[in-house]
């Protein structure tokens, strides 16, 4: 009997997120961001098997080659889905949504803080933390994949410079490393609480 309600648990469970996401995110979107998310996650597990010596010239080592090659493939279908998604989600949601700060615009952010200090989740709002979060996350992104393909362009065709942009899109990796975890960790801390919420509604007391 207990296994059978643990698995009704996590059946509501799986549905919830399901039907959170649906409510969240357009299709396209919804795609798109499962996608790039992991797609980012590959990149930075094949990072760790690839290898470009000093000189600029690729392991010859099977794993190093066909690795390297590979975060390079991945890395290019990054850069194009980033451009897509970002295109996407300021045509839909428009670009102070994202980005409140750019117009002087805090009010929404300000509530948001005020919530966080009351020890209070605050919900996704237009210019509010979570969509500020989002619109670091889109400048992330498109920073390290743009980044990442401007050094491809220039070690293909030798220009001695090439090697501060890898080191630079190295750097802006470790960025978004710690955006994902700390994304990720929200959206967990998030989806979470509302599932807590709605579970306290429909349990009778």
């Amino acid at each position: 009997m207990t296994f059978y309600l643990l698995k009704m648990r996590l059946i509501c469970m799986f549905r919830f997120v399901g039907s959170y996401f649906d409510s969240k995110f357009s299709p396209v979107t919804k795609y798109l961001h499962f996608s790039l998310i992991v797609l980012v996650i590959l990149q930075i597990v094949i990072s760790n098997f690839m290898e470009i010596h000093a000189d600029g010239t690729i392991g010859q080592n099977l794993v190093e080659y066909v690795s390297t090659w590979l975060h390079i493939g991945v890395g290019l279908l990054v850069l194009g889905l980033s451009f897509i998604f970002v295109t996407v989600e300021l045509k839909r949601r428009g670009f102070l949504y994202f980005f409140p700060y750019i117009s002087g615009n805090f009010h929404q952010l300000k509530s948001d803080v005020n919530r966080l200090k009351k020890a209070e989740l605050p919900e996704s709002a237009p210019g509010g933390l979570a969509a500020i979060v989002q619109g670091l996350g889109f400048g992330a992104i498109l920073c390290v994949a743009t980044s990442g393909c401007i050094w491809f362009v220039l070690w293909l065709n030798d220009v001695s410079f090439s090697d501060t942009f890898r080191e630079i899109h190295e750097v802006l990796t470790g960025l978004i490393e710690a955006y994902i975890v700390g994304h990720g960790l929200l959206g967990v801390i998030h989806i979470t609480s509302s599932y807590l919420k709605r579970d306290a509604i429909d349990t009778p007391s």
